[in-house]
């Protein structure tokens, strides 16, 4: 089964962040979650799921579809 995030979604949401100067530890209080975890999302430890992309975009209120494949469909 293809993946249904991008395969350098973690380097979207970073570069995101710092265009937008959004410190990791923001989103990961907005997230519910230790800033260690969101570093292991954005350092490929933790895997990049569509789960994780939605609860980002909700989080920094943007469209999810950043991290998306093209064939995913909101």
């Amino acid at each position: 089964m293809p993946s249904l995030t991008k395969e350098n979604s973690a380097q979207i949401l970073d570069i995101y962040l710092k265009e937008h100067g959004i410190k990791k530890s923001y989103l990961a209080k907005k997230m519910n979650m230790s800033p260690s975890n969101l570093t292991g999302y954005l350092n490929g430890t933790l895997r990049f799921t569509a789960e994780f992309a939605f609860g980002v975009a909700d989080a920094l209120n943007i469209s999810p579809s950043i991290f998306l494949n093209k064939s995913y469909k909101i």
